[in-house]
């Protein structure tokens, strides 16, 4: 903390000149076969995997918000949807090479950065971090109800499942959510996986994402910050 701050008003109050960068537009050239390099067979069989668990998340809250039923459960929800079906590569893109450490803070259409940070961060975490993560997180509430439906093999399979019905059952208000359904589609967040508030305001995680960022500046704290509030909320 700042105990003295010498300020020189002449210094201060000087003329100039603020100059903003040039910033890039529609720089990239796509290159399938430098992208197959660089992350492997593997590493873009994980980021469809990842795209097509997104997409049909928002189908079935699509489905489940216009029809009333998915795959022959019906559900009567009644909270807001915002969806972002289509726009699945920009999420994972992303969060793919983000760290556990580093955090994302999102908008009011944000459940597919949630997903595609937390599978980020099961695969990057290791089994017994995963595993402590889940059985403690709010004392075990959450996976006491997955280890009644998983038929995971695997640590991280069970991360897996751990991840999808957290994040749906506090789209849906319930008390297993990963925020006691409090926080509900807008305001879902799960900070063990790096995945922080989201916010119904449009540009609100902006403010909060800085002040994250002078957090880990100041504490010396390992990890970036990254606010996904779109396009449109920057006017």
């Amino acid at each position: 903390m700042t105990k003295a701050l010498l300020i020189d008003p002449a210094e201060a109050r000087q003329r100039g000149e603020l100059t903003a960068p040039t910033i890039p537009i529609n720089a990239y050239i796509p290159d399938s076969t430098r992208e197959a390099a660089l992350f492997g067979r593997d590493g873009l069989r994980c980021m469809y995997r990842d795209m097509v668990l997104i997409r049909e998340f928002e189908t079935m809250l699509d489905r489940i918000k216009k029809e009333g039923s998915y795959e022959g459960i019906a559900y009567n929800h009644k909270g807001p949807a915002h969806l972002s079906i289509g726009q699945e590569a920009a999420a994972v893109g992303q969060c793919y090479v983000l760290e556990p450490e580093d955090y994302i803070f999102g908008s009011h259409r944000s459940h597919g950065e949630i997903i595609a940070k937390g599978l980020s961060a099961i695969r990057k975490l290791s089994d017994d971090a995963l595993t402590t993560i889940t059985r403690t997180y709010m004392d075990g509430a959450i996976q006491r109800v997955v280890d009644q439906f998983s038929q995971a093999d695997s640590v991280q399979d069970n991360a897996v499942d751990y991840l999808l019905y957290g994040a749906l059952a506090e789209i849906f208000g319930r008390e297993t959510g990963f925020n006691k359904g409090m926080g509900g589609s807008m305001h879902t967040f799960f900070p063990p996986f790096g995945i922080m508030p989201n916010n119904a305001i449009v540009g609100g995680s902006a403010d909060i994402a800085v002040g994250a960022a002078l957090f880990k500046l100041v504490n010396d704290r390992p990890g970036i910050i990254i606010a996904n509030i779109g396009d449109a909320s920057i006017g």
